[in-house]
């Protein structure tokens, strides 16, 4: 019987496609079983008798615990972050395991070389056990997996704009203080520039009411077609009560891409614009897509001045339509290609299609030397959890979910639960595996290209 690794998926719309590509490779190149399940359910995989379980950190007391866990076993435990571009230094300390230094890490899977030497001096893990492979989730902008996930685009002869927004923080400000002080509270006395968290949340909320600034002159002042791309951890709500309002000429040429993957919608735009700092700027550079950056406080957690050189900047609504029609007519931004390279490189490990197979094939190695885990040291609540885990992919429910939940989630007009938001089901995983079936060779490295950096 094959051996079964488990990766655990935080956000079905940011992580969930990268985690996809992984166990494909896995799976139709290494013969072995990978299941995708839930963050949440962390603790009731180990029924499930995983050889590996890959993490997205181990930055929370609770998961670094447990890995210590998963080592008396002789569960392999590895870690892929799902956000890998640490613009600070206390930021990178932090998730080089800084407070957490005692988490057991068999392997761990750096975006860049800045996060694996802080890792080999704060944590002390062999070099070895540290690889840089890049962004396992950007391989989807490379051939064949960009042509088997990219929809048509839409017929029309006018260009196509890409708003992407990055305000999440600012949820919180509607939200009960207690889910601020839940999320906020592993960074407390750890982070310095996450202290004052109510001050960032009423910042990035002011951030998101000048948004609407831009884009009421970009749809009144011009005649593009806009596609508003809301970052998978918001609140949908501020958009649609925007959009319901905008008169039905205007709103023809506005489409909310609510449910699509950044990867469904970045491939057809003509433009993005990103807001402050946000990684979806450099997935456009990898496209050969031209970008504005919005800049509105330059506040240091929300504005990166290495990511604003790269980009094109607009401070003030009224320049935006300028700038487009500017940008439009010089797509390349030829004077900015030198720049968008380097920090690629530094940044992203210079994509090329290929990190999603590089890291399936250094865990199938480190699987196939692995012995057999000390299964009978689990307890019954292992199995018990494990057969709660059962039964929610049997019914394709969140594993956080409760009778009462899933009740409230399908009044009309109430917003979900957080987890059970972004949380993954099986027909969400059946779906992306379905989309990666259509393709059963091996991506190889587009060679740079006219507007590839």
């Amino acid at each position: 019987m094959p051996k079964k690794v488990v990766i655990l998926v935080d956000n079905k719309a940011r992580d969930l496609p990268g985690a996809a590509l992984i166990a494909h490779h896995l799976e139709h190149h290494f013969g072995l079983t990978c299941l995708l399940q839930p963050l949440e359910a962390w603790r009731a995989c180990l029924g499930l008798k995983p050889a590996y379980i890959l993490f997205n950190h181990l930055v929370a007391s609770h998961l670094a615990r447990f890995s210590t866990r998963l080592r008396d076993l002789g569960v392999l435990v590895g870690v892929l972050p799902n956000e890998g571009i640490y613009n600070s230094r206390e930021l990178l300390e932090f998730n080089a395991g800084k407070y957490h230094a005692f988490a057991h890490i068999d392997q761990f899977f750096c975006w860049n070389e800045d996060h694996r030497q802080a890792l080999l001096k704060i944590m002390g893990l062999p070099p070895e056990r540290v690889f840089v492979i890049g962004v396992p989730r950007f391989d989807y902008y490379f051939s064949p997996w960009l042509e088997a996930i990219q929809p048509p685009r839409p017929p029309s002869s006018r260009p196509r704009i890409l708003v992407c927004t990055n305000f999440a923080f600012a949820d919180f400000l509607d939200r009960p203080p207690l889910e601020a002080e839940k999320f906020f509270s592993i960074m407390q006395g750890r982070l310095p520039s996450r202290e004052n968290y109510w001050e960032l949340i009423k910042i990035n909320a002011a951030a998101r009411a000048k948004l609407f600034a831009f884009l009421e002159v970009l749809v009144r002042q011009t005649d593009y077609n806009l596609d508003l791309k809301p970052h998978p951890a918001e609140e949908q709500r501020p958009y649609l009560n925007w959009y319901t309002k905008l008169p039905a000429s205007v709103r023809a040429r506005v489409t909310l891409r609510l449910k699509e993957t950044i990867f469904e919608v970045l491939p057809l735009c003509d433009l993005e614009i990103s807001c402050e700092r946000c990684t979806t700027a450099l997935e456009a550079w990898i496209l050969g897509k031209p970008t504005i950056e919005l800049v509105f406080f330059r506040h240091p957690v929300f504005y990166d001045e290495e990511t604003a050189r790269c980009n094109r900047l607009c401070a003030e609504p009224e320049q935006l339509p300028a700038l487009i029609a500017q940008t439009l007519a010089e797509p390349a931004q030829e004077e900015l290609q030198p720049a968008r390279r380097e920090l690629l490189a530094k940044a992203c490990h210079s994509p090329r299609g290929d990190s999603a197979f590089r890291v399936a094939e250094i865990i199938a190695g480190a699987v196939a030397a692995q012995p057999e885990p000390a299964w009978e040291k689990l307890t019954w609540q292992d199995y018990r959890r494990t057969w709660k885990l059962r039964l929610k992919n049997a019914l394709n429910l969140p594993y956080g979910s409760t009778p009462w939940k899933v009740l409230w989630n399908q009044l009309p007009g109430v917003k979900p639960f957080f987890v059970e938001a972004k949380s993954i089901t099986p027909a969400l995983v059946q779906d992306w595996r379905a989309r990666l079936q259509r393709v059963t060779t091996l991506p190889a490295p587009l060679p740079a290209g006219p507007g590839r950096p």
